[in-house]
């Protein structure tokens, strides 16, 4: 074998074969052709291999491919003697774009590409006979009847389609080539469509609204589109950016002076008059974009829209009143129902009362006050008033514990929305009775999940919120439950004597949310703080674990801790444990995937469609012994099977694979709305996002036993900072205030 020659080189090629195509990436073979698609080098065939998760398109024979890269000349001897030679080029997805055919070559297009089914060679030719140069521009324009004309109708929409396919994998390759994701790409055309080059081309920031980065789209407007650094489209499209990276933090506003720093902070270095950025601002908000406040606060649309859906949602509800029925009779039913001498406390009762006179209320209180208690004595109210009772929850595991809890049947927000979204208007309730919508663990609801709920029921249902408002602020942005229950016209009554806590953890949690860390004396066995150095932490963090994991988890600050001590506990945890292994058809191996038969998971994306979320935990109970053999109903591999924290078993897609991780360990952010029986907590020295909620959060994820790592020192100066749902600029308050004193001007 000769050695091989190794040189960069561009080349158009025209595909001949797929050897393979998966999530690596793809090889094929063609011939090297020229603009015209005339045979260039009739000796050389060039095998092609791109590498990544894909390029956005699929590679079928006929396409023609520009592609740059290394390519290695190989000489070799073949099994009949002859010396052959096979350029082999290695292409990375920037450097590989996909082009039309031209001229009379698109009859061998046609008939090689399997998009086009049922296009033989035959009707190929007698297309072009027929339209020529005007095939392209006929099949552009989705000219089906100048089409059925020639083939017939049902060959000329598959015509149609496929060409559009086609023209669509040229837009993402347009997008890609310039620095755009590929998920980002698949966005905008499931928008924009054929239009989509014309559109991005018309306005490269809209480009922001698909979730793009603002340098790469700024790069594209400004070195391939010719936008200038003072256009106005640029301006407007950098204050929206600010107002959106707010909103993404949690905020719902932006202050002016905030407004302008981040204007200034993401066009850089460069000096624009202040006539220019005003008169970005006025055009931002004489164009409706943005609103202002007289307090010169920013809103972006949405979240003004999303913050006013919210308060007529509570004050269409505020002047309501319902039907209470004798409430202290259906009281002492359910005490004697539960039995032993069983009473509710003096604030339970209020609780009952509030919920079963107002049409919108809330209930806070920290773990173990029995707000669940509360909440089955209510249930025998609201029926007795004649509502259907919905209980959702933002987490998966949320709903399985209030399912249990309650033993009545619950669902998460994302599942509701998506059920109440399927059904018409007018069969949203049964019959004649209205539903009445309890969320617990309303401290986790977000802007947008509430508004979601809020804008598929109608005024009569009635709704209660349920939570701590001294746990995390959601995820997502807004306040909801924290703007509330600090309302004083709100229906509200905080439960605070403990009924499931033991006095130690109690009295922890309490002190954490009084912003003191406790004492030493306040820590015991139920309780133990254990001073570790951030360099130990992590291995003592899996140690506590393996030693009891039955009902447990590790919470941590930062992924990065979460990630360390979740492969700890993995090694430990997998020597007899079979591994889930995908077969790896580039390189003929089976490839490990990082995960074995009865780990816990967790899922870090949205997936509505399958009833699962961001959050969501599970085991992965079972792995399939002949994944071919077990096929999804869209005809993918099922690798095994997870079992959901709602109950839910459900097969394991490879699809599914890029958006689980090891769940032993979680950051304290994805263990809200879940509890275990015990908890080891690692809060290292070096993480500044440690404050008072981010512990307070923590603590009460626990039911019996807490082991918290860390450092006194650095916890106390944690304990004492501004919690972090106080930072957060919303304008719900205001907002409210605002329409409250609307409607009572209108009584006057």
């Amino acid at each position: 074998m000769v050695e091989p020659a190794i040189a960069h080189d561009s080349a158009l090629v025209r595909v001949q074969q797929v050897r393979i195509q998966n999530r690596y990436g793809v090889i094929f073979r063609g011939e090297r052709i020229s603009d015209t698609g005339v045979i260039s080098d009739t000796h050389n065939k060039l095998t092609v291999r791109i590498h990544s998760r894909g390029i956005g398109v699929a590679v079928l024979p006929g396409q023609w491919w520009k592609v740059a890269g290394i390519v290695t000349s190989r000489t070799f001897i073949n099994h009949r003697g002859f010396e052959m030679t096979e350029d082999q080029m290695e292409v990375e997805p920037g450097d590989a774009s996909l082009r039309m055919p031209s001229g009379a070559h698109v009859v061998e297009y046609l008939t090689r590409n399997p998009r086009f089914e049922g296009i033989g060679r035959v009707t190929a030719e007698r297309l072009w006979e027929t339209f020529r140069d005007a095939l392209f521009s006929t099949l552009d324009n989705g000219d089906t009847p100048a089409l059925a004309g020639v083939v017939g109708a049902r060959k000329a929409a598959v015509l149609v389609q496929a060409w559009k396919e086609e023209g669509l994998s040229n837009t993402l390759q347009w997008l890609q080539s310039h620095g755009i994701e590929l998920a980002i790409g698949h966005r905008i055309l499931d928008y924009f469509g054929p239009k989509a080059i014309e559109k991005i081309t018309e306005n490269p920031y809209r480009l922001l609204s698909f979730a793009a980065r603002w340098s790469e789209v700024d790069k594209l407007a400004r070195e391939h589109l010719g936008v200038l650094q003072s256009d106005e489209r640029r301006l407007v499209a950098a204050i929206e950016e600010t107002v959106y990276r707010r909103f993404s933090w949690g905020d719902t506003f932006v202050p002016l002076p905030d407004l302008v720093a981040g204007l200034r902070s993401i066009l850089r270095d460069e000096r624009h008059q202040p006539d220019l950025i005003e008169n970005a601002i006025t055009q931002s908000e004489m164009s409706g974009r943005l609103q202002f406040d007289t307090a010169g606060n920013a809103y972006s649309l949405g979240a003004s829209i999303l913050e006013n859906r919210i308060v007529d949602c509570v004050t269409a509800r505020l002047s309501r009143n319902s039907h209470t029925g004798d409430v202290d009779a259906i009281i002492r039913a359910y005490e004697n129902r539960e039995g032993y001498g069983f009473k509710l406390n003096t604030e339970q009762r209020k609780a009952v009362h509030l919920i079963a006179e107002n049409h919108f209320a809330v209930v806070t209180g920290g773990a173990g006050v029995g707000k669940t208690t509360v909440l089955k004595c209510v249930y025998d109210v609201l029926e007795d008033q004649g509502y259907n009772i919905t209980q959702l929850a933002i987490a998966g595991k949320a709903v399985r514990r209030i399912v249990d809890a309650t033993g009545r049947p619950a669902s998460t927000l994302a599942s509701f929305i998506k059920r109440m979204k399927e059904v018409e208007e007018h069969t949203r309730s049964i019959g004649d009775r209205p539903m009445a919508i309890v969320i617990d663990e309303a401290s986790m609801v977000d802007l947008i999940s509430f508004s979601g709920v809020t804008r598929l029921i109608d005024d009569r249902t009635k709704i209660i919120l349920v939570g701590d408002p001294h746990q995390l602020p959601p995820v997502g942005p807004g306040l909801i439950l924290h703007c509330l229950a600090d309302r004083p016209e709100i229906p509200h009554i905080e439960l605070k004597t403990p009924k499931r806590f033991g006095s130690a953890i109690s009295a922890v949690a309490n002190a954490v949310k009084d912003g003191t860390f406790p004492a030493t004396e306040l820590f015991s066995d139920e309780i133990s703080f254990i001073e570790a150095h951030d360099s130990a932490m992590a291995r003592l963090g899996a140690d506590f674990y393996l030693a009891r994991p039955e009902d447990a988890v590790v919470l941590c600050a930062t992924r990065k801790m979460s990630d360390t001590i979740n492969q700890l506990i993995q090694k430990s945890l997998s020597s007899d444990r079979k591994p889930l292994r995908l077969w790896n058809l580039e390189n003929d191996v089976w490839e490990h995937t990082g995960f074995y038969e009865g780990d816990l998971v967790i899922c870090t994306r949205n997936h509505w469609d399958l009833g699962i979320q961001n959050g969501s935990l599970g085991r992965l109970v079972e792995l399939a012994a002949n994944p071919d053999a077990e096929l999804a109903d869209d005809g993918s591999v099922a690798l095994g099977w997870i079992e959901w924290d709602d109950g839910e078993t459900r097969p394991l897609h490879e699809s599914l694979l890029d958006d689980l991780s090891l769940g032993y360990a979680l950051t304290v952010h994805k263990s809200q709305g879940s509890q275990w029986r015990r908890v080891v907590i690692c809060f290292p020295r070096a993480s500044r996002i440690i404050d008072r909620s981010l512990i307070y959060t923590a603590l009460t994820r626990a039911q019996s036993e807490i082991v918290l790592l860390g450092n006194r020192e650095h916890l106390s100066q944690s304990v004492s900072q501004q919690k972090s749902a106080d930072r957060r600029k919303v304008g719900l308050s205001r907002r409210l205030n605002s329409a409250l004193a609307a409607t009572a001007e209108s009584h006057t």
